[in-house]
């Protein structure tokens, strides 16, 4: 139970379809279920203070996990990176070919703020949680 209890402490927002995991190694968050128009603000928010409480710092995000993304998903990513200041970045991991392709279509992966990461979310050895939406 304490280990269940555990992996809660990192729950940044959670509703029916969508789970959203803080990370320290790298600096980030986890999405994992699906993000519409439900829940499309809750991310915008956690990016938000994401992107707030550390600043200076790039902010990498495990895309990995959704299953679905409309495009208020994308845009709500977007415009996060349209927020970084400084030379930061917001670094995506995990994003299907399709929606990559539409990003760089509309000209986003373009943005200097936006990274969109061929590799795999660095965990450096952090075993996953369980990232089952509930």
């Amino acid at each position: 139970m304490d280990r269940r209890r555990d992996s809660r402490r990192d729950v940044a927002y959670q509703d029916k379809q969508l789970v959203i995991r803080q990370t320290s190694q790298p600096l980030g968050l986890r999405l994992t279920g699906a993000v519409d128009d439900s829940n499309v603000e809750a991310v915008g928010g956690v990016l938000d203070s994401t992107l707030k409480a550390h600043r200076g710092c790039d902010v990498h995000i495990d895309a990995s996990g959704l299953d679905f993304v409309d495009v208020s998903g994308i845009r709500a990513l977007v415009s996060a990176a349209e927020r970084v200041d400084g030379g930061r970045h917001l670094i995506l991991y995990g994003v299907p070919p399709l929606i990559s392709k539409l990003m760089s279509v509309v000209g986003w992966t373009d943005m200097p703020a936006l990274t969109i990461s061929d590799s795999e979310f660095p965990d450096n050895g952090v075993q996953r949680s369980d990232d089952s939406v509930e």
